[in-house]
């Protein structure tokens, strides 16, 4: 799978190893990088084990040729690291885009292959800003070998629907965050040493560890975790190894992080190629931008040598020298980002299929509240045996006679809708509504119950759950056969990308507002507008359950609008429209309510089931608590 390349001999046997020669190191160019940006130097390594001239080359679309240092190929080689082979990049786009079947384990290396870029790009840079007062010293070798270890692992804790399970259901931790990480990292994947990654990753960069930070206990393990984790805001178990890095003059953290996977990084510059490349409308990598990145000072221009103050900036020239190519290629990167999710990522079929995820995955795990249970059973599974395993826990749970009848209704719905998914049967359209078909303080009130409450993770998830039980209670439908999608906002981070327009740094929507949009004219503003109306509220129906409801399915899709989703007009009120949809529903052709009555007030809408609520979650109550013989 890798190959040792010595620099100007392509014809060594692949696989074939070339020892270290004991004379002056060739030069070596950056794959990909622009001629310009051959090293005129050489820098000592540590370890003659860890020279560019027995570096490994890996091949990948989009990229091309990827090297790693011997030490990057031992993490790459790991049991941890290869898992992430068998994890979609893009979720359920395949169902729709066929070549978008790319896992995270090709995105990992060309993010590695981007940074490398950006590292040499950032070195020519400093070069050419030596002189001046914002000057900064660029990226140490200590501080590039982390830069490069955490663009190999800043998705290293990603499991099979890993956005469905995280951020829509939230059933577990994200990610990114220390829990997750501590089960990869020091997890029970162990290499042929008997190693985990964390104990590998001490071994091999143990040496390039710096002494100000060693001494105080720190291992090359708690550097990558600080650069790929998100910080929790309290009780942070990491808090004291986060502040030393902090503080660290040697690794600067905030620079290698904001290189890794903040705005406009390497993360980003690798998944909007290579996203847009599978999905068969490939756009160009243009270098340009890449010469603009540079390391500056912060306010402290009277100080020498590296600072934690030191930060990672596109810089944008000064007045009146705007690079207004720059200013145009950023614009460009938050047009196609915002691109990928008009036309992949909120794909009607695609969202569709995450939809009946999210209603199949809540059915099965939404009552269990051991996060390591749902983690371990996750995490080593491919998206292909996530779906089948989970199918087949919800039959046996199904089929199991000691389960309780609610469980069993649960699994026997998850069941249904996971060989849906697996036959590619997915649910029709059924109502949607887009942030500017409804009022404001209507979205804002159905983002915080159905898409985040940052006070209550879960409300969200089992707020959904609650409609759909009720809107399928109060039309008789099986459970299971409904599913509903709203995400909680859009990705626009682009935007909050760190400038340097002369001596001014700001982030650039902020810049943009204080100086009356002069780079842009309103360019920025009006595109982070279109990211706004972006948002809209899904819900889908299973097929046959679509016909079966005739002409109900009008009053189906009323009682969405408006008891469902809150979006009352004038004098409406929840009640009033309940008892007017009942009075309805009952004398439509084929419906099972047929030949009820309606009483004026609200009865106890006793159901099938314990988990189809009296009311729905903005208040309006149920249909059938209307309804009587």
């Amino acid at each position: 799978m890798a190959k040792e390349v010595p620099v100007n001999d392509e014809q060594l046997p692949f696989g074939t190893k070339k020892e270290a020669s004991s004379g002056p190191e060739p030069v070596v160019m950056s794959i990909g990088a622009p001629l310009s940006q051959i090293e005129q130097k050489q820098r000592p390594v540590k370890s003659k084990s860890s020279r560019k001239s027995v570096r490994r080359e890996f091949f990948l679309p989009v990229s091309g040729f990827v090297w790693l240092f011997p030490e990057e190929v031992a993490v790459v080689d790991h049991p941890a690291f290869q898992r992430l082979g068998r994890i979609y990049q893009l979720g359920q786009a395949h169902l729709v885009f066929r070549g978008a079947t790319h896992k995270r384990f090709e995105h990992v290396l060309g993010t590695l292959n981007v940074v490398q870029r950006m590292i040499a790009a950032v070195e020519t840079n400093s070069e050419k800003l030596e002189e001046f007062p914002q000057w900064a010293p660029p990226l140490s070798e200590i501080e590039e070998r982390f830069v490069r270890l955490g663009a190999l692992l800043h998705d290293i804790g990603h499991l099979a629907a890993g956005h469905t399970i995280e951020d829509e259901l939230q059933l577990v931790s994200k990610h990114d965050q220390d829990r997750r990480l501590d089960i990869v990292l020091n997890g029970e994947w162990r290499n042929q040493n008997g190693q985990n990654l964390a104990e590998l990753i001490n071994e091999k960069y143990r040496e390039f560890v710096p002494e100000e930070l060693a001494t105080k206990g720190i291992v090359a393990s708690d550097i990558v975790r600080m650069l790929i984790r998100k910080v929790p805001r309290e009780n942070d178990a990491y808090e004291k190894t986060q502040g030393i890095l902090e503080k660290s003059t040697s690794v600067r953290l905030a620079i290698c992080h904001d290189m890794i996977g903040n705005t406009i990084c390497a993360d980003l510059l690798d998944y909007i190629h290579r996203d847009w490349y599978h999905v068969g409308k490939p756009r160009p990598f243009d270098d340009r931008l890449l010469q603009y990145m540079e390391i500056r000072r912060g306010n402290e221009y009277d100080v020498s040598g590296p600072q934690p103050s030191d930060k990672f900036v596109i810089s944008l020239g000064k007045r009146p020298k705007i690079r207004t190519d720059a200013v145009s290629h950023i614009l460009d990167l938050l047009e196609w980002r915002y691109s990928l999710s008009e036309t992949v990522l909120f794909h009607r079929t695609k969202l569709a299929a995450a939809a009946m995820l999210d209603r199949a995955l809540f059915e099965l795990w939404g009552g269990i509240d051991n996060e390591d249970e749902i983690v371990s059973f996750f995490l080593p599974l491919s998206d292909e045996e996530m779906v089948t395993e989970c199918r087949k826990r919800a039959q046996t749970v199904r089929d199991d006679s000691k389960t309780a009848k609610e469980k069993k209704e649960a699994a026997a719905a998850a069941s249904r809708v996971l060989e849906g998914l697996e036959r590619r049967q997915l649910f029709a359209s059924l109502s949607t509504r887009f942030a500017g078909d409804l009022p404001g303080d209507v979205v804002v009130g159905l983002k915080e119950k159905y898409a985040d409450d940052p006070k209550r993770p879960k409300a969200a998830a089992r707020n959904r759950n609650a409609v759909l039980r009720g809107l399928e209670q109060d039309f008789k439908l099986p459970r299971g056969s409904l599913a509903m999608y709203c995400p909680a906002g859009m990705n626009r981070k682009i935007a909050e990308v760190q400038i340097a327009v002369g001596n001014e740094i700001e982030q650039f929507s902020r810049y943009e507002q204080k100086h009356d949009n002069q780079l842009t004219g309103g360019h920025l503003d009006a595109q982070l507008r279109r990211f706004d109306r972006l948002w809209r509220v899904h819900f889908f129906i299973e097929r046959t359950a679509r016909e079966q409801l005739g002409e109900r399915l009008y009053l189906l899709q009323q009682a969405i609008d408006k008891l469902a989703l809150g979006n009352l007009v004038d004098d409406e009120d929840g009640v009033s429209v309940a008892r007017s949809i009942a009075k309805l529903i009952v004398q439509t052709e084929g419906s099972p309510w047929k030949g009820y009555s309606v009483s004026d007030t609200a009865l106890s809408a006793k159901s099938q089931s314990a988990t189809a609520p009296e009311q729905y979650p903005f208040g309006a109550p149920g249909i059938r608590a209307f309804l009587y013989k």
